[in-house]
């Protein structure tokens, strides 16, 4: 996989905005901005704007990057838009399994030893994620319970996240569709790796990044140290079940960073 870009410049006309990023050079970032922002005011004049505007990659902040024994890049740790850390990767694959929130809160209840009606949202995507697990028996499959469902990390596909077999394997998953197309779209699987902010207390957005000037780094700084005070009291997901063959050794190093930051064993903490 490739590094997100380092450099991010913002170019403007009035209301009008347009950012150009850069792997090498702030300058080259600049450069784009302001030839994007050009080619934005002549897509504008003759109507074409939506068409001409253009393909943009996330506008995040590079956290860590995790590369194989032999440097090879495997994933990147992320502080996406509204400042939880995301770990992206190719060398799997991730589903994003949404549950409507119901009956059984934050617990799959059936699944320990509890009665739970069979139409229950989370019992029906858990059997599902369990239904292809064992029609895949080839595959590693781990399930994590997530604030809002579950998370699905399957291992050994040797698949592309854009790949057509991959997009098959998340539908039999029911992957939300929104997230299963960004897949696509960025050849990249994610996952969110600390709490959703509001979830832990922090109701006030972070600071836009990358920060304008001094005034606002500092801003930034300030919200990301709260925000980590905030973190210590919920975790991001819990480890339901596993099944299928071992990771290989690049796969666990990615579940490893995985489990560590989403805090897996540290059962007395809510989800968020």
């Amino acid at each position: 996989m490739q590094l997100p870009p380092r450099y991010w410049s913002a170019a403007r006309d009035g209301a009008l905005l347009a950012w150009g990023w850069s792997a090498t050079s702030i300058d080259e970032a600049t450069w784009m901005a302001r030839d994007r922002l050009t080619a934005l005011l002549a897509a504008l004049g003759s109507g074409t704007a939506r068409a001409s505007y253009g393909w943009v990659p996330p506008r995040e902040e590079l956290v860590h990057e995790v590369r194989a024994d032999d440097g090879t890049l495997i994933g990147v740790v992320t502080r996406n838009r509204y400042g939880a850390d995301v770990l992206g990767t190719d060398q799997l694959l991730i589903a994003d399994v949404d549950v409507p929130r119901g009956r059984t809160g934050s617990r799959v209840r059936r699944f320990f030893g509890r009665s739970q009606p069979e139409d229950d949202p989370k019992t029906v995507a858990l059997q599902r994620i369990q239904t292809f697990a064992n029609t895949h028996p080839h595959l590693g499959v781990r399930v994590y319970e997530t604030y809002g469902g579950f998370r699905a990390v399957v291992t050994g596909t040797g698949l592309a996240p854009d790949a057509p077999q991959a997009a098959e394997m998340f539908g039999q998953l029911a992957t939300d569709e929104v997230y299963a197309h960004l897949c696509r779209k960025f050849h990249t699987c994610r996952a969110r790796l600390t709490p959703k902010p509001w979830r832990c207390g922090m109701h006030r957005r972070p600071p836009e990044w990358p920060a304008a000037d001094a005034a606002a780094e500092t801003a930034l700084s300030d919200w990301l140290a709260a925000y980590r005070t905030a973190c210590g009291n919920a975790r991001t997901c819990r480890l339901v079940l596993a099944s299928g063959p071992s990771p290989n050794p690049q796969e666990w190093q990615l579940i490893d960073v995985h489990d560590r930051a989403t805090r897996i064993t540290d059962e007395q903490l809510p989800l968020a």
